[in-house]
């Protein structure tokens, strides 16, 4: 029985840090197991923060600069991570961090150099998983859903509480995934209005009360009426959502009470019309007792909050997943999710 051990990296658009989770994978009695062995998340300096959230304004020379830089930036966390823990990988799997998602224009974008990685610690280093993906007429997203599968195949729904929101089940024998609206993107957005970075249990949320017209505004998004697969981009979000909940007149904590509904909302819709079973919820969205409350009032399924490790690492550990199955050359990214004409195994390879 062949053990792979990986670390993980995840850069999420609600850009609380990167996230570093070493993993252990073996295949078993048909099964793969794992086990997140440590974990921890960096968070970005306000330097970070600040470019992170400018970037895509920026024009190709700087952003070729930061691509650099950044993957600098993340070589030094793995370094410092694995100072601290004593380890050293088989490989490293990052998925970096998202500048551009335009697979409809047959392009998408994220930030950190493979090759930085790679040669400033020494280790193989996996990176780019959606690009060819796109390349095969797919959306390059949800990516997670190989990992629900094989990793979370207890749980008839998972349900990512992201910067993005998303969910993935398997129908009719096969995985079906997709994005479901803006989530954390647009409460950390709000809440650093109060001056805060996230809103810490929904705490300000619970102050506030809906309002129906921002309510009705949001859910009227084309967005809701396409089909799976669809995925969205931070600019969308960005221009579709946040820009229309900043021009709204409103106090701001009915405008947070009321974004929380909208997520419960088209959570709910994602998947009210299918037979009843286990949802699994993972992401920082899960920390917000309040949103997970609404939810609960929302969906009719039987919905199971895992430990903190899991919740917090979950995306990390199915991209350190993903770098074993592109190692292994297997399948990593699912057509019947992104909409491409084949399964594939992506990932771009980087030796030290």
């Amino acid at each position: 029985m062949e053990k792979f051990t990986i670390l993980g990296l995840m850069s999420g658009s609600s850009l609380d840090g990167l996230d570093i989770a070493h993993c252990e994978f073996y295949f078993e009695d048909s099964k793969w197991e794992y086990k997140i062995i440590k974990a921890q998340t960096f968070t970005y300096n306000e330097e970070w923060l600040l470019k992170l959230r400018e970037l895509p304004k920026q024009k190709a020379k700087e952003i070729a600069k930061t691509d650099i830089e950044y993957g600098k930036l993340t070589a030094g966390f793995v370094n410092e991570f694995l100072k601290q823990y004593k380890i050293k990988p088989d490989l490293i799997a990052s998925h970096g961090h998202t500048i551009f998602h335009e697979p409809a224009q047959g392009f998408t974008f994220q930030l950190g150099n493979g090759k930085i990685i790679a040669s400033e610690t020494g280790i193989k280093t996996i990176c780019d998983f959606r690009t060819k993906d796109i390349m095969l007429g797919g959306q390059g997203a949800p990516l997670v859903p190989i990992g629900d599968k094989y990793l979370f195949g207890e749980f008839d729904f998972c349900l990512n509480l992201g910067g993005i929101a998303n969910i993935s089940f398997e129908e009719n024998g096969q995985m079906t995934a997709f994005d479901i609206c803006g989530a954390n993107q647009i409460l950390n957005h709000l809440s650093l209005q109060a001056g805060k970075p996230y809103d810490a249990n929904g705490n300000i949320a619970s102050l506030g009360k809906m309002n129906r017209e921002l309510f009705n505004l949001l859910n009227s998004d084309p967005f809701f009426r396409l089909q799976a697969p669809k995925s969205l981009s931070n600019k969308y979000v960005r221009t579709n959502f946040i820009n229309v909940v900043d021009n709204f007149n409103c106090p701001l904590e009915d405008k947070l009470f009321t974004v929380v509904k909208h997520i419960a909302f088209q959570a709910n819709n994602a998947i009210k019309n299918l037979a009843q079973g286990k949802l699994l919820i993972s992401g920082g969205g899960t920390h917000n007792s309040f949103l997970v409350t609404a939810i609960k009032r929302e969906i009719k399924h039987e919905i199971i909050v895992p430990d903190n490790k899991t919740i917090d690492f979950k995306e990390a550990l199915i991209f350190a997943f993903m770098g074993v199955l592109r190692n292994l050359n297997q399948t990593n990214c699912l057509a019947s999710v992104t909409g491409a004409k084949d399964d594939c195994s992506g990932g771009v390879i980087f030796l030290p």
